[in-house]
């Protein structure tokens, strides 16, 4: 999954267009439901997979998602294709490499973040 099947997702789904956030970095983008302004997704590209602890030079394009932190120390994180978030609260987020995750999952797991947003 890349950057524009996301986006494509994310907009045909939950009617969420990308934002730009930051003139340092403008290729990042956050998704945020529009009920609440709640962040549940942040696009991240071309970022050194050293950062998740994998010794490589390889770079991949990164999806922070939220999630339940017991999901997530149940079913999800393998280090290997989903993180404990990078850059954001480990606890409540995750961290997707796009390239090396099955698409369903990608598509569950935005879900999944879609609903722990929307939850008061």
């Amino acid at each position: 999954m890349q950057k524009i099947d996301v986006t494509e997702h994310i907009f045909s789904q939950y009617g969420v267009k990308e934002e730009y956030l930051w003139a340092k970095f403008p290729d990042y983008c956050i998704f945020r439901r529009p009920d609440n302004q709640k962040w549940f997704a942040a696009f991240l590209p071309n970022i050194s997979l050293e950062k998740l602890g994998i010794k490589t030079d390889e770079k991949a394009d990164l999806l922070n998602l939220k999630i339940d932190p017991d999901y997530k120390d149940f079913a999800v994180i393998d280090n290997k294709t989903i993180f404990s978030g990078w850059h954001m609260n480990k606890r409540h987020w995750i961290s997707i490499v796009l390239a090396k995750t099955d698409v369903q999952q990608v598509k569950d797991l935005i879900f999944h973040s879609w609903q722990q947003t929307g939850k008061k």
